[in-house]
């Protein structure tokens, strides 16, 4: 950029016709450890995605104390892949070096909160101790010294479920001495949803730390056409001076775990706890609330499992209505029946989302994300069929944009370049200008958009045809180049202070 009649380029790219953007920054996405599996992110590089936020959820692979590192990921499953719970961030970091493992895209990462207390007390449902806090601040502390960028709360998640607002304050106060962010799944996404709004506002109220609401929005048909209501309620908080941001993907099915349609209890010590609890006295009790959650043939077709991870394949693709009619069991027994036989592990869509509410907010300032993964295109390399968000999130906004006219094209742009690095505070990235990281893309505004289904979420978003990630191509006329330069961008560390690791740079 500026005066570049002195230099000789070694490539031209033609771009007439299309745009040139900064590179695009997913606002949340779970890609941790995705660069381990597959490097390539395809899923990530085919929709201009060149940075993502990820550590999301509360659940990330560190930090822990030496005795507890098995804690961590107690209760998920992550593919059978290898075991990549770390000490710390460093250790972390340090053992993928050593792996020879390389990136394409850029990773922001929060430290979750879920694995920050299973690494200090494991997955009880109480307060911690003093001493136990006091671990916990510690940890957080190190990790945040390390480059993390802040603490994500998983709070409809174990153990994250169980935390009260004296934790969330002190470790808020350790966040906001490195100038980090806390991220909220929240408490409830549906009828108290207010409520959880509310918590996240007051942890800000209280801390002064900056908070964000991630994917946002309505997922309980009994408080759907609230998004005014619920979007003034932020806008109130912001206006009261409280540093609150927000998120979203754009869609109308969410993507979760079975068990997160238990109630909360049912999930202490773990998510086979409540394959367990079903095997019990108290499967009645879990049966009734899951009727509560599938009470008619609507509401179990709109419940599609995703995977089992190879523990009932009969379930994998079909909808709960379907697997309830090959069971010939109602539909809560169903549900019930799919957690004992996966022990807890099952993954679902669930279409739970006004159509109008998720545009309404999609009209208003608000981050867009993925919620997704870095996954590859070919379907064979992937035990599940996943949310085509993984695939389609980012190009599919530019799409509804230009056809719903949401929003002009500029502002598009901004909404998944600078106010995604607004929000996280990354200064040289999602803009265009001299001296920023060369992380651009190249796009078609008429063409751009998701072609990922929810039959078959394994499609390139459209439209895309150059991207560049730390000034290498990684994209060049839509079709993907052997270049991996992606890093993990480290907060208030400045180039050549990480450590000489290969996977790090500083952001100063």
């Amino acid at each position: 950029m500026g005066d570049v009649s002195g230099f000789q380029a070694k490539q031209y790219i033609d771009a007439k016709g299309l745009v040139i953007a900064p590179g695009f920054i997913d606002a949340h996405c779970h890609s941790d450890i995705s660069f381990v599996q597959d490097d390539r992110s395809e899923s990530r590089i085919y929709q201009g995605i060149t940075s993502e936020v990820c550590g999301q959820c509360g659940d990330s692979f560190y930090p822990s104390l030496p005795e507890r590192l098995i804690s961590i990921n107690d209760g998920k499953d992550h593919g059978g892949d290898d075991d990549w719970s770390s000490e710390s961030f460093c250790a972390f970091l340090n053992r993928a070096e050593k792996a020879g493992k390389h990136m394409t895209t850029n990773l922001c990462q929060l430290i979750g909160h879920g694995a920050l207390r299973a690494g200090v007390m494991g997955f009880d449902d109480r307060a911690p101790t003093q001493e136990e806090l006091s671990e916990m601040k510690r940890l957080l502390d190190r990790d945040l010294s390390m480059g993390a960028w802040g603490l994500s709360l998983g709070l409809e998640y174990t153990p994250g479920c169980f935390a009260q607002m004296d934790e969330f304050c002190a470790l808020a106060q350790v966040v906001k001495a490195h100038d980090g962010l806390i991220t909220a799944h929240m408490r409830n996404e549906g009828d108290f949803l207010p409520e959880a709004i509310d918590e996240i506002i007051e942890i800000g109220r209280r801390t002064g730390v900056r908070v964000h609401i991630s994917h946002l929005k309505i997922d309980s048909h009994r408080v759907w056409g609230r998004a005014p209501e619920i979007w003034e309620r932020i806008m109130s908080a912001r206006r009261e001076g409280i540093q609150i941001t927000a998120d979203m993907y754009p869609y109308e099915a969410s993507s979760t775990g079975i068990t997160n349609r238990c109630p909360k209890w049912a999930i202490e010590g773990g998510v086979e706890m409540a394959a367990e609890h079903l095997k019990g006295e108290r499967r009645e009790e879990i049966l009734d609330h899951l009727r509560t959650r599938f009470p008619s043939r609507e509401w179990a077709e709109r419940c599609i499992i995703t995977t089992s991870y190879g523990k009932f394949p009969e379930a994998d693709g079909k909808t709960l209505y379907e697997l309830s009619q090959l069971l010939n069991l109602p539909f809560a027994e169903t549900a019930a029946e799919l957690i004992v036989r996966t022990d807890g592990h099952a993954f679902c869509i669930f279409f739970v989302m006004d159509p109008q509410d998720v545009e309404y907010f999609l009209r208003q300032d608000i981050g867009i994300c993925s919620d997704g993964y870095g996954y590859a295109l070919d379907p064979t390399l992937c035990r599940e069929r996943p949310h085509p968000r993984s695939f389609g999130a980012i190009v599919r906004f530019l799409r509804l944009a230009r056809e719903k006219q949401l929003c002009p094209l500029e502002e598009a742009v901004r909404r998944i370049t600078s106010k995604a690095a607004d929000m996280i505070h990354l200064p040289d990235r999602g803009r265009l200008l001299p001296g920023l990281a060369a992380d651009i893309t190249v796009f078609d505004p008429e063409t751009v958009g998701d072609q990922a289904t929810w039959m078959n979420p394994f499609q390139k978003g459209a439209g895309i045809h150059h991207v560049m990630i730390n000034g290498e191509i990684v994209l060049l006329d839509g079709v993907q180049t052997q270049a991996r330069p992606g890093h993990f961008l480290l907060q208030n560390v400045a180039q050549g202070e990480d450590a000489g690791c290969t996977l790090c740079a500083g952001t100063k």
